[in-house]
């Protein structure tokens, strides 16, 4: 069966093609009217950035879909879970830190409208498990507990390369956006009994490497970070003792990216398919019928929002994208994203991949390399949509829906402030010259600009 994907794309001419507001009519396509009832608690899962990432999702934009809710009656939260430690100085980790993060970044009652709310518990503890029907991989997963109070879910995502899942869409944003810290490692498959940390091989040269350079470095942080003192080093080779491990993943942000560990080759072309099967199962917690899809192809960037930096887009902004399916809206945005030529100076062009259809998230996004399609053909062996889509491009909303409050049709800004605007002193007095004093010509003389500074010899 095809899905139907609405699109908007990035061009605007006025406020009703502006990007929150396109996002608002995509989901009135949708059918956001009938995702839920008057009082229902709606929740509104998105990813509100790593400390020190510029292109997650902006608040504003979240902020009109949090209105639209309220408009029909529903309660509006937005939400996110904890993030497993996959970085030495994770910022979403523990929901205090967590909340100060995103409200930094513009997320918080006060501009949202709403309440924010983290949905496994101060650390990630507060989770429930959840069977997976039909996964490539696995059997089960753990989700954020918070979640299943929601009558409904509208999942809110940035479309974007992904280190692990190759791209994120709607389907990571449920897979591992929803899952709690213990579910973000299982499916990583850092817990894994086989392929997991316990199993991975220390490369003690890189260990001398690293003891040897600056200090404090990742080996002092790795063995402090254990809550349970599994690491040891003896000033000759790092010992991990994996019978007082009790896989956490506090080790996983030193331990992943430093070169210390060897990490068995087979654990590669699991890491997007679990992401497929862990939505699937955080999916069949929630219900099919109660999520509505949301994906902002904007500011396409190699690496996701969990990153604490950005790099130049992979691609030029393509524009909103709406569906009841989390597959087909990601199949879109893909096909969506492969279809223009890559953006100057970014790794695309850097590596290569400029030219249309180059699979640049397998090439440039990949950590391991795996294909751009592994997340989206497990999506559908899992049952949770389809690749295949009708893409109906809709119309923008009538302006005057979206003019800033208290104005609007017959109440123009002038009318409501007149009698203060009729009390000020607008007379500018003798501001301007008779005559310009440069002629059009000079003016329109391009200035000198850079200049290339040659040191003297001394």
């Amino acid at each position: 069966m095809v899905s139907k994907v609405y699109f908007m794309d990035d061009r605007a001419g006025g406020v009703q093609d502006s990007i929150p507001f396109k996002a608002v009519k995509l989901l009135r396509d949708a059918g956001i009217e009938t995702l839920f009832k008057k009082g229902d608690l709606v929740g509104i899962k998105t990813h509100m950035g790593e400390y020190g990432n510029a292109l997650n999702l902006r608040p504003h934009w979240v902020k009109a879909i949090v209105e639209e809710v309220q408009r029909l009656g529903g309660r509006p939260v937005v939400f996110d879970c904890n993030t497993a430690i996959f970085s030495e100085y994770s910022a979403r980790a523990y929901a205090e830190d967590h909340l100060k993060c995103v409200s930094r970044h513009g997320f918080n009652e006060e501009t949202l409208g709403c309440p924010v709310w983290i949905c496994d518990g101060e650390y990630g503890e507060d989770d429930v498990k959840v069977e997976i029907p039909n996964g490539v991989y696995m059997k089960h997963t753990f989700m954020g507990r918070k979640i299943l109070e929601f009558d409904a879910v509208i999942v809110v995502s940035h479309f974007k390369g992904h280190p692990m899942g190759v791209y994120g869409g709607a389907i990571k944003n449920v897979g591992i956006g929803m899952a709690s810290p213990r579910g973000k490692l299982t499916t990583h498959f850092f817990n894994h009994p086989v392929l997991g940390i316990k199993n991975w091989t220390i490369n003690q040269e890189a260990v001398k490497k690293i003891a040897e350079g600056p200090r404090p470095n990742v080996l002092d942080n790795l063995i402090k970070s254990c809550p349970v003192d599994a690491f040891s080093y003896d000033g000759n080779a790092l010992a991990f003792d994996t019978e007082k491990c009790i896989l956490c993943g506090a080790c996983m942000g030193p331990t992943m990216m430093s070169g210390m560990f060897n990490l068995p080759l087979d654990i590669l072309p699991s890491w997007a398919p679990t992401i497929a099967d862990s939505a699937a199962g955080i999916i069949n917690a929630i219900g099919k019928d109660k999520m509505l899809y949301l994906n902002y192809a904007f500011d396409i960037s190699p690496w996701c929002d969990c990153a604490s930096f950005h790099d130049r887009p992979l691609v030029p902004n393509i524009g909103v994208f709406a569906s009841k399916d989390p597959v087909a809206i990601d199949m879109a945005c893909m096909e969506a994203a492969e279809a223009v030529d890559g953006m100057p100076g970014s790794l695309a062009d850097e590596y290569g991949f400029s030219e249309p259809n180059t699979e640049r998230f397998t090439n440039c996004s990949s950590m391991a390399k795996q294909s751009q399609w592994q997340q989206l053909n497990a999506a559908v062996f899992n049952g949770i949509g389809t690749t295949e889509y009708e893409l109906i491009t809709s119309e923008p909303a009538d302006a005057n829906e979206f003019i800033f409050p208290p104005y609007g049709p017959g109440n123009p800004f002038g009318y409501v402030h007149r009698e203060a605007i009729g009390k000020i002193d607008w007379d500018p007095g003798d501001y301007c010259y008779e005559l310009p004093r440069l002629s059009l010509g000079e003016l329109n003389i391009r200035p000198k600009g850079k200049v290339e500074v040659v040191e003297s010899e001394v």
